[in-house]
């Protein structure tokens, strides 16, 4: 009996020593989230383009004659301005010693490119004063469809309401394009993110849908 209790007191006693790597499975560590909109200030709800999509990128631009250092990116659609967008990111991968910069771009379903930020996006990724969330303005760069003069569509006179429908919300993006019967009442006011199309007692597109 005395011989167990001894050995019992030294199994108590022992120390269980959990390797490093072990040791940070248990201690995972906790991402930060950055929050933001891409604006287009010009047209503020205006579409972007058929199946474009939004890229933001947190780079470290500490380096004023070196290329900027990607630390994480993340990817949408882009339908419509302003684009919320969410950027998650590791702590262990940036620090208080460097600079940190937003870069967006936006490109259509040809991977051309259609919006960029042009203005040095300055990030706090870190500490107390750490950026959670902002507000990135874009310039456009290339015209697309919704960003042309193009405001009416007299080609679809003729054509069903709804064909006409689905072409204009594949050309503009507008969620809001509606089939209005002829003569019927509407409203004055005037929107840029909206399209009726006038259709006759057959469903035919009798004038040309305008925006408005």
């Amino acid at each position: 009996m005395k011989t167990l209790s001894i050995f019992a007191l030294v199994i108590c006693s022992m120390h269980v020593v959990v390797p490093y790597d072990a040791a940070s499975i248990f201690q995972e560590e906790k991402s930060l989230v950055m929050y933001g909109r891409v604006t287009f200030v010009p047209n503020f709800k205006i579409p972007t383009a058929y199946g474009a999509r939004l890229t933001v990128t947190l780079q470290d631009t500490s380096l004023a004659d070196a290329p900027a250092k990607a630390i994480v990116r993340t990817s949408r659609k882009a339908v419509r301005f302003p684009i919320p967008f969410t950027i998650q990111y590791s702590p262990s991968r940036v620090s208080n010693r460097s600079s940190y910069s937003l870069s967006v771009t936006i490109k259509n379903n040809k991977n051309e490119l259609l919006y960029i930020n042009n203005v040095h996006t300055k990030v706090i990724p870190l500490g107390e004063k750490r950026t959670k969330s902002i507000d990135v303005p874009v310039i456009s760069v290339k015209q697309t469809s919704s960003t042309s003069n193009k405001k009416e569509w007299p080609e679809l006179v003729g054509k069903k309401g709804e064909e006409a429908v689905k072409i204009i919300k594949k050309e503009t993006g507008f969620d809001n394009v509606v089939i209005v019967k002829q003569e019927s009442p509407i409203t004055l006011d005037y929107r840029t993110d909206r399209v009726r199309v006038f259709v006759d007692a057959n469903g035919i597109v009798v004038t040309a849908p305008t925006i408005g």
